[in-house]
């Protein structure tokens, strides 16, 4: 645990890190003007006859900006005069963008939620044709919710720069489709609630990245998402929220541990986004509603639910919940990148590898984690069952077996012999005058007595003999591989052990003694005719005056065995 929290730990500082070498080298722009009347003809071509007082500089050679929330128009000025290049306009997000370039000045229009923009590369960038970097190109803006980074690269630097990008962010969410995957099987199978809420927290997570960076709109099968535009991203980013909260709360055990924390969580995390989101799809369907109302009550939830999950999580974990620390694990470093990656956009500046890459790689990596904690699950899970096995099929004082747990043990020793045709022996072990013993004694020492006499059988049998406890005073002893000969000879060896050792328990004289019963399994013989037979062993033991060991052949004959002494 303290590894991963050291894991976490050089996460942060790699978030916090410096701007890379694409951030801090020039970004081939040498000036971006901004017209301060905003979108002041009615045609954009005449753009460039607007008189230089109506040019302003921003004094940011990377972003385009201003007081109207990002929307107007800009003239961008080349850094020196160079080959044919591409104008790149990162993170778009909801923008919708119109460029003017030399020679004809001809409105090139995109945004990523167009299903016909050009796939030769991501959409992290949108690109846009610049054949004259000597004369200057006019941006217009609307609806841009983040200030936007641009820069001015050749097609070929492009290219390398998106396959880059194209990499890291498709072995992230190839992870995130595996682990969901495996999580989907494993609830097709288990049925069990968690396994489902897990698969549908990352598969929510990996659509809001695609949306997020426009990558799900060139996919056919999501193409379709493309006419709700931000709305849309809107919509997963706030059912992710809801269900990562519902999981949460059942995979690290919040409720039980934590009722009111969770409460509050469920209502922050869950209600009220719901209800947020019901808001939504009602203003959808009303023509000309406002939605600029969603985004700050939507972050806002989005923030306080990540507040009090963490404040949850530590407490249960604090509390010895270890479910929680595994999502504590997984979830800080994820928290963390995206706030982080969140305010460095509407901050304008560029971001740094570890933040454009963050979102991606964190959710990859709690995925990772997550998994590890539901294995870590499925094991307690599993030791429980076993424990609860354990206590099912045995006894709770002597700790042998207990009467169903030894039928089904030899029912499966009957089958095991006759499909490897090798012999199987039954001892019936029996405590002489045990009524006796615990009317004189009490049954404190009775129970001594019990316990003393599977100390007594355990020494002499083998490992893949079984002893059970059938009855109050009764056990039986399976010896696989074992004819009535070699049975009789254990038979023997424990009657003369528990004679010689039991005389005396806790102090109480209790001469205890043994009557055992072997017979051998018969071809005709199943679990209860096999009992019945060594019942009837022990029994003549008893009438023939205790403490002896009577060996019964197939046809209910005596055999003769050793001379015995009472």
């Amino acid at each position: 645990m303290k590894t991963a929290w050291l894991a976490v730990l050089l996460v942060a500082w790699l978030a916090l890190a410096p701007a890379g070498a694409r951030a801090q080298a020039a970004n081939g722009v040498a000036r971006i003007e901004r017209l301060q009347d905003g979108i002041a003809v009615a045609r954009p071509e005449r753009l460039r006859l607007q008189p230089e007082s109506a040019w302003t500089s921003t004094g940011e050679p990377h972003q385009l900006a201003g007081a109207q929330h990002g929307s107007g128009w800009w003239r961008l000025h080349a850094l020196s005069a160079q080959e044919a290049r591409l104008l790149l306009v990162y993170h778009p997000y909801s923008a919708r963008l119109t460029v003017l370039a030399p020679p004809d000045y001809r409105p090139q229009r995109q945004s990523i939620f167009d299903r016909a923009l050009d796939g030769g590369h991501s959409r992290r960038a949108l690109a846009f044709a610049w054949p004259d970097t000597t004369q200057p190109v006019y941006i217009g803006v609307e609806d841009a919710r983040y200030p936007l980074q641009v820069a001015v690269r050749s097609p070929q630097d492009f290219s390398v720069e998106d396959y880059g990008h194209v990499r890291v962010l498709w072995l992230s969410l190839g992870i995130l489709i595996g682990v969901s995957l495996v999580t989907l099987l494993f609830w097709v199978q288990l049925r069990e609630r968690v396994y489902l809420m897990f698969a549908t927290t990352m598969a929510l997570q990996m659509l809001y990245v695609l949306l997020a960076y426009g990558d799900a709109y060139a996919l056919s099968v999501l193409a379709w998402l493309a006419p709700l535009g931000v709305a849309g991203i809107w919509f997963i980013a706030t059912s992710s929220t809801i269900v990562t909260v519902l999981f949460l709360l059942d995979f690290a055990e919040l409720r039980p541990r934590a009722p009111r924390l969770s409460a509050a969580l469920s209502i922050v995390g869950a209600v009220l986004p719901a209800a947020l989101l019901g808001a939504l799809m009602v203003s959808g369907v009303l023509p000309g509603a406002d939605r600029s109302w969603f985004p700050p009550i939507g972050n806002a939830l989005l923030l306080a639910a990540n507040a009090l999950a963490m404040i949850t999580l530590a407490v249960v974990w604090l509390r010895g919940g270890r479910q929680a620390g595994f999502v504590l694990i997984a979830w800080v470093p994820l928290v963390f990148v995206s706030t982080a990656r969140t305010l460095q956009l509407a901050s304008g500046q560029p971001l740094n590898r570890w933040l454009e890459y963050g979102l991606p790689l964190m959710q990859a990596f709690a995925a990772v984690v997550l998994v590890l904690g539901l294995a870590h699950r499925m094991r307690m899970f599993q030791r429980e069952r076993d424990a609860a096995k354990q206590d099912a099929e045995h006894d709770g004082l002597t700790g042998v077996l207990n009467r169903a747990g030894m039928m089904r043990r030899l029912d499966q020793a009957i089958a095991d012999s006759r499909h490897r045709r090798l012999p199987l022996s039954v001892l019936f072990l029996d405590l002489d005058h045990f009524k006796r013993i615990n009317d004189t004694h009490g049954h404190a020492i009775g129970d001594a007595c019990l316990c003393a006499v599977t100390e007594t059988i355990e020494e002499e049998m083998q490992p893949e003999q079984k002893l059970g406890r059938t009855g109050g005073e009764e056990f039986l002893l399976l010896l696989p591989g074992s004819a009535r000969r070699h049975a009789r000879d254990l038979a023997e060896r424990i009657r003369r052990e528990v004679e010689g050792r039991c005389a005396r328990v806790r102090g109480a004289p209790v001469a205890l003694t043994l009557s055992i019963g072997v017979v051998e399994c018969q071809a005709q013989d199943g679990a209860t005719s096999l009992l019945q037979r060594a019942d009837e062993a022990m029994y003549q033991a008893k009438h023939e005056g205790r403490n002896r060991v009577v060996v019964l052949d197939g046809t209910g004959v005596r055999e003769l065995a050793e001379p015995v002494t009472s």
